[in-house]
């Protein structure tokens, strides 16, 4: 066996714990739809402010946006909500992670809040990348299932577990809302 020295060991601690965050996200994501699925999801509805849960969301995702324009349009006296703020502001973040995975760098990301009569708040994320073919759109919302990878090799392949946007729909159906794109 060949000894490393104390930069390639400390490289080598570098990758394990990497690989650990990685696996121990794929864990956790595992276990959240295990949870979802088995109707066990439990959510933690408090009245609150849905720009708050967005502000929140983008300043977790401030990391990944950076290489971005952001535009946010927040339709005035939206109306209080009734929902799990953290698990809604992870709706979010998934959407603004995958937003900057799939779109160019310098390109613009667009969060929108609108309030849709009926106590009905409608948020929606937009980027300029490529898309996803029509034939995807239903199936991108299925576990372990990612557009790029399984749908159009011809692509660039950002990294990922394919569990994010199944978790997100899972809350948001867990509220009776629904997702879609």
């Amino acid at each position: 066996p060949m000894a490393l020295d104390a930069e390639g060991r400390s490289e080598m601690l570098e990758v394990i714990d990497e690989e650990t965050d990685r696996l121990n996200r794929f864990i956790e994501g595992l276990m959240e739809l295990a949870r979802i699925e088995a109707g066990e999801m439990h959510l933690r509805r408090r009245w609150g402010s849905i720009e708050e849960i967005i502000v929140t969301a983008l300043e977790r995702a401030a990391p990944l946006t950076r290489a971005h324009r952001m535009q946010t349009s927040l339709d005035n006296e939206l109306p209080a909500v009734r929902v799990d703020a953290r698990a809604v502001a992870e709706v979010i973040y998934t959407l603004l992670e995958n937003a900057t995975k799939y779109s160019p760098p310098e390109t613009l990301i667009k969060v929108e809040a609108k309030h849709t009569g009926d106590q009905t708040v409608r948020l929606s994320v937009e980027d300029e990348g490529s898309g996803i073919p029509v034939e995807l759109r239903e199936r991108v919302f299925d576990k372990f299932f990612r557009a790029m990878r399984d749908g159009d090799s011809s692509t660039h392949q950002p990294s990922g577990t394919g569990m994010g946007l199944a978790i997100a729909k899972g809350i948001v159906e867990a509220h009776g809302g629904r997702i879609w794109i």
